[in-house]
């Protein structure tokens, strides 16, 4: 689960980093989760390479290596000039323990995802990605390609749609984040943050909340903030990050945020969300709006 918090016109009200799918269901694996807050398990050691005295030597050929990419369920690599829906920035293979037998979701998620959320930031050029619609990804060898002795891993890149799955698309999207990119892929919601999770839209389409900035509130392997640790963050950092974003104060426009649960924790989201928010739809971004009219 998630949580949130509002501010309006600087009075306290009630109002969570709804974390998305990030994870292709590749020959057997689990089904997609519908948020990036899969229980983790901390102790779970993480994956290493498989050695001979270990299991059988895995097998990925044919798989998409890292710089290539991948359409839908299957691994082969397509040309990213093509349609695809996710870009590989990271390969691996489970080791040890984890290759005796099929991982389950949560363990493969509490290995191996924190360090694809760092590869995606790396090869997107920003770590502020969670203010976009471009999210880290991972996909894995399910079951019967276990059974044939296969044990990669994938670590990915993805856009996502309204649903907040992967979007199918053409072109790379290395390095997008660079120079003004955050602001180019920020994340708008149809929803508002305050009441539900974010849907992702296009800025200059009808939407409620856009995202301006993360808020660092520790490490994975720290004990997550209480929530009164949370409102207390966001109430001192979002308010005058909506005003920065805005270039002035304003009373049709809230500050809201929304932050991590503990099984999203410990996968590396560690940040808290700052969104702006206003009662009815706007139609285009209000990056800099100032005193303007919003746009409606």
């Amino acid at each position: 689960m998630s949580r949130q918090g509002l501010v309006l016109a600087g009075a306290a009200l009630m109002v969570a980093v709804t974390v998305t799918s990030c994870v292709t269901e590749v020959d057997g694996t689990a089904a997609p989760p519908t948020t990036h807050a899969a229980a983790g398990h901390p102790e779970t050691p993480s994956p290493s390479p498989t050695s001979p005295s270990d299991t059988p030597a895995p097998t990925d050929d044919g798989i998409a290596a890292p710089g290539q990419c991948v359409d839908g369920n299957d691994p082969a690599p397509v040309d990213c000039e093509d349609p695809h829906t996710v870009e590989i920035t990271a390969s691996g293979s489970f080791g040890g323990a984890m290759a005796e037998e099929p991982p389950g979701r949560d363990e493969v998620f509490a290995a191996v995802f924190p360090s694809c959320r760092q590869e995606a930031a790396d090869y997107l050029g920003s770590s502020d990605f969670d203010l976009t619609t471009l999210s880290a990804w991972l996909l894995w060898a399910g079951e019967e390609a276990w059974d044939r002795g296969e044990r990669w891993y994938r670590c990915g890149v993805v856009e996502l749609d309204k649903a907040n799955k992967a979007k199918q698309r053409t072109g790379s999207i290395r390095n997008a984040l660079r120079g003004d990119g955050v602001h180019a892929h920020r994340l708008c919601s149809l929803t508002a943050p305050s009441e539900e999770s974010p849907s992702p839209t296009p800025c200059d389409r009808p939407h409620r909340g856009e995202a301006v900035a993360l808020v660092p509130m520790g490490e994975r392997s720290d004990p997550i903030p209480s929530e009164q640790d949370f409102h207390a963050a966001a109430k001192e950092a979002c308010d005058d990050a909506v005003v920065d974003y805005l270039g002035a104060p304003r009373d049709d426009v809230a500050a809201a945020w929304r932050w991590p649960d503990e099984g999203a924790w410990k996968q590396g989201f560690t940040n808290l969300t700052c969104y702006l928010q206003t009662d009815k739809p706007v139609t285009a971004s209000l990056r800099g709006v100032k005193s303007s009219p919003l746009p409606r």
